[in-house]
Order: structure tokens, then sequence, then C-alpha cells
């Protein structure tokens, strides 16, 4: 017989940044700021927030998170926590031609362990926003917490947790200021996955 446990679980609300100014003469996203469209969205989002009130807001390093998770950290009086694990995977961080990057992001689709330039395969990124969002629910037992990223990573995550093989398609479905709920105690469960709110 399966033991009940009882351990609190920590609620992570997932959320994808809000949309952005994008460059056309790079594939380097990092400098990119939210654009007018995209803190339109993310207080829509405040404003049809259907969790608990979130405790903490973290964000990764990059800008278009920062700005959306300050929104967040805004609205909900908390505070704004920076994670460098939570940052976007990139095939090459360089400034290249959008074309030749995408090149390079093809193949790491094509296969999950490929290593591009950057250093990092998408199993590697995959490993390592698991880790990520265990150390930030292992933190917050029996709370409710904000996590702001990115669709390739946080597509990854929802992909495992059911039991499914992560496809480009799904996460170029994700829309930007959309989130997913996700619960860990002894171990992780989805309680929703990426949903869109009246923009």
């Amino acid at each position: 017989m399966k033991a009940v446990s009882n351990a609190p679980e920590a609620v992570l609300v997932l959320i994808r940044h809000g949309a952005i100014v994008r460059p056309t003469d790079t594939s380097n996203f990092d400098r990119a700021p939210l654009s007018s469209e995209g803190w339109r969205q993310m207080n829509s989002l405040v404003s049809a927030w259907l969790a608990e009130k979130p405790l903490a807001v973290y964000c990764s390093d990059l800008l278009r998170s920062i700005q959306s998770g300050t929104i967040l950290q805004t609205a909900f009086h908390v505070p704004l926590i920076r994670r460098e694990c939570l940052r976007e995977w990139t095939a090459d961080p360089s400034d290249l031609p959008q074309n030749d990057y995408m090149a390079l992001e093809r193949r790491a689709w094509q296969d999950f362990h490929w290593i591009p330039p950057s250093g990092e395969s998408l199993a590697m990124a995959g490993e390592r926003i698991a880790r990520c969002l265990e150390g930030i629910a292992l933190a917050h037992r029996g709370e409710t917490v904000g996590v702001v990223g990115h669709g390739t990573v946080f597509s990854h995550f929802t992909t495992a947790l059911r039991g499914d093989v992560p496809t480009e398609r799904y996460k170029n479905s994700i829309p930007n200021a959309c989130y997913a709920i996700v619960a860990h105690g002894d171990s992780w469960r989805l309680i929703s996955d990426f949903a869109t709110v009246d923009h």
C-alpha cells in the first residue's frame, strides 16, 4: 500500500513573460524589453489572477522576465527574486542573423541531446529548469509563488509532468502572459496547463 504523505505543497504559478519589442537584425533577444502590448498583457493577467496571492515572485535575469515580474511584484507587494536558472534556453547567444539561428534551433528540436554552440542541449535545459523549480518549491512549502520565465524551458517542464515528449509546436502554442499551475509536495503534479486570460 502506498503511504499517504501530508507534506505541505508548494504551488507555483508559471508565467511566460509578456510580449516584447522583437529585434529584426539579430537572434539575441536578451536585451529586448516588453512592448506596450506586453505591459498591457501582464497587467491583464494580474487583474484576472485566479490563484492564491503569491508570497514572492521569481523571475529570470533577462529583461523581459524582470519587467514582467516587476508588474506582479508591484501589484502584490511581494519580493522579486531573480534566478539565472530560470533563463531561457538558447542555441547560440551570439548576435546571429535570425535565419542562421533558426537552423540551429530546428536541429536542437530534432535531437534533444545535440549540444549547440551555447553548450546546453534542450535535454540539459529541461534538467536545469526542473532543478530550479524544485529548489523554489522546497523553499516555499505550503505557499504560493509566481515564477516568471520563458516558453521553451517551461514547455519542457510541463510536458514532462504530462508524461509526453516536448515539441516545438507545443512551445510555440504558449502565448505571452499566460500561466500554468503546478504543485510540489513529495512529487510534482500539474494542476492546470498553460492557458490564456482574456487579454
